[in-house]
């Protein structure tokens, strides 16, 4: 096994996908089982070595990761949503890596007594905070969109600014740079890093505008994009490819290609599994002797770094702004550091040692403790924090229904009554006109479209129904808008049985909402003969067992509600209300309507019905 490599590292991806699982399960960052992972393979079994696994492809490899990882975080960054948060994000980026960068020096210095050198490679090193550990942490905790925007502008764009901060000094170490040549090599790396990225951006653009390039390339050819420009960058201008990918990332983020959310999907799926085998590489990299030399004066410069450094820079770069005192509270305890201060760090003291500067050995195992200490101790009390500051945006609740049809305004009506935000969509201006003067908010229009999906506000809303008689459509949705709101959060009514046959797997549909028998044509044929959609509360006295007695099978079930929190009921799911819960049905309170006509023929003209109200 120990000279096994493909054995060794197959099995390091697929204890990173566990972590990632484990770490979704029990809602704490991924970074927390990885990094033990790589610790239990690396220093403490002896299994891992890769250094020597991959011995001169090692930090080559470690570097394209992050360079993939950087532009995936970075095409998320529009700059319409940064208008209101742009002053504080400039100032951060200045003022906020000013206070790390020398803050930080200064207090290795004093504290653990290191040389000038070293010490300012460090606070270089700590600048960084890293869309790796920042964006799990926005998803889990849900903050206000001005903190949100903020951490992940911030988190984004300062790892190339570290990453070259931190090449300055390097350079400086080994080179003995005067001030003139340190501003000229700073300048090289802005020049060409940015000159790259804009240029590269421009050139991909114009590739999928004038379609030059066909749909199964478009991703891969991307990638192929990233890497090259991030190698060709760094041999021109040591480091500046961090810059370049950046650069890139964000100009493609706001040209408005319609093929981003593909292109983001696929580099998103591509860095998960990149992250998940890098931190236990690294991890695994450090040795027993490397973490030896840390001791409560390390533990005293990380308590300087959380709750002196990140403080000063907050309070500093908030000056004039907007930002609440209790929101200026979470930034100033939300800095977790990620992927690239360990990547750089393990890169930089290795390649200083190897110089003969065997001080400088100290810096990846401080660094890693900054990782450790900012990713335990921010990440596991950020939602608490937020909670307490109330700067954290409420378990959204709400609904986003496909589809303006009689059920579905029913349904929408009764949940916008019981206090839950509940938005529509569809493109009938009849049933548009309809849904509004039930006094429920409506975009007309279609959901899968570019222009509706960017315009449509999902502020407090964590599903999605969709109710069209089109089964297709509320599949598409459905799987449309799976990463928005999650596989378990996106229902559609169940397909007919013509539709059920088709190649659609069950993976490619949302959760079917109420019975096997709750179609679009027999909800509505319900509708058709009287039914109503009812709102039941039970109580001790008339329980569930009571609502079923009574009603036998002359209801639907649709939803329950329990305090604040909604349920909805599907197919795979039997429900078990308790008393003090309120159940949503679509029931007979009466007798149905009978008109002597068999049940075929009701159905038949249910259907027609329908289709009549589709158009």
């Amino acid at each position: 096994m120990e000279h096994n490599e493909p054995i060794i590292m197959a099995s390091v991806i697929a204890a990173g996908i566990f972590c990632q699982w484990l770490a979704w399960r029990v809602k704490i960052p991924a970074i927390l089982p990885l990094l033990i992972t790589g610790f239990i393979f690396g220093p403490v079994l002896h299994i891992l070595h890769p250094q020597e696994t991959l011995g001169a492809l090692f930090f080559p490899i470690i570097s394209f990761a992050v360079a993939i990882i950087l532009f995936e975080g970075s095409l998320t960054l529009n700059w319409s949503e940064l208008r209101t948060v742009a002053a504080t994000v400039r100032n951060l980026l200045i003022v906020g890596t000013l206070v790390t960068w020398f803050g930080g020096a200064l207090a290795a210095r004093l504290i653990l007594g290191t040389s000038w050198e070293t010490s300012l490679l460090f606070g270089a090193l700590i600048i960084v905070t890293g869309p790796t550990v920042i964006a799990p942490l926005l998803r889990n905790v849900r903050p206000t969109h001005q903190i949100a925007s903020i951490l992940k502008w911030e988190g984004i764009i300062i790892d190339p600014i570290g990453a070259s901060i931190a090449v300055l000094v390097f350079e400086y170490i080994v080179a003995d740079l005067t001030p003139q040549n340190t501003v000229l090599v700073f300048a090289q790396i802005v020049a060409v890093g940015a000159g790259l990225g804009l240029l590269s951006g421009f050139g991909i653009s114009y590739g999928l505008k004038e379609f030059l390039i066909p749909d199964y390339l478009r991703d891969v050819t991307i990638l192929a994009v990233v890497i090259s420009v991030f190698a060709l960058s760094n041999s021109i201008a040591p480091e500046s490819g961090l810059l370049a990918v950046t650069v890139m990332g964000v100009y493609l983020a706001n040209v408005h290609i319609k093929e981003l959310r593909e292109i983001w999907f696929f580099n998103e799926k591509l860095s998960v599994l990149l992250i998940s085998t890098l931190f236990i590489l690294l991890a695994a990299n450090t040795s027993v002797e490397d973490l030896a030399v840390l001791n409560w004066r390390s533990i005293l410069l990380l308590a300087v770094v959380i709750l002196v450094l990140r403080p000063i820079g907050i309070q500093l770069s908030a000056i004039g702004s907007t930002l609440s005192r209790n929101e200026r509270l979470f930034l100033s305890w939300i800095a977790p550091r990620g992927i690239v201060a360990a990547a750089i760090s393990s890169l930089f003291a290795f390649e200083l040692v190897k110089e003969g500067f065997t001080e400088a050995g100290v810096v990846a195992p401080l660094t890693l403790l900054v990782i450790v200490g900012t990713v335990v101790l921010q990440g596991s009390t950020a939602k608490w924090v937020a909670e307490r500051l109330g700067v954290r945006e409420a378990d959204p609740q709400g609904f986003l229904i496909l589809g303006c049809n009689q059920i579905a305004r029913m349904l929408g009506k009764v949940l916008h009554d019981e206090g839950f935000i509940v938005r529509m969509v569809d493109t009938n201006w009849e049933r548009v006109s309809s849904a509004r003067m039930d006094g429920l908010q409506v975009t007309h229009g279609n959901l899968l479209s570019e222009y509706v999906e960017s315009s449509l506000d999902l502020g407090g809303i964590g599903r999605l129904l969709a109710m069209t008689r089109n089964d297709e459509a509320n599949a598409l949705a459905c799987q449309h808008l799976r990463e928005e709101f999650g596989s378990s959060s996106v229902f559609q009514l169940m397909p007919q049985a013509s539709f059920r046959g088709q190649s659609l797997s069950s993976s490619q549909v949302g959760r079917r909402m109420a019975t096997e028998e709750a179609t679009y044509t027999y909800l509505h044929g319900m509708i058709d003969r009287g039914a109503i959609i009812k709102k039941t509360s039970l109580t001790d006295t008339f329980g569930y067992a009571e609502f079923l007695e009574r009603y036998q099978d002359k209801f639907v079930p649709l939803m329950l509600i329990q305090g604040k929190q909604v349920t909805v009921c599907t197919i795979n799911t039997p429900i078990s209300p308790e008393p003090g819960w309120t159940l949503i049905s679509l029931l007979f309170d009466a007798d149905p309507i009978e008109n002597g006509k068999d049940t075929e023929t009701t159905q038949a003209q249910a259907q027609a019905v329908s289709i009549a109200e589709l158009h």
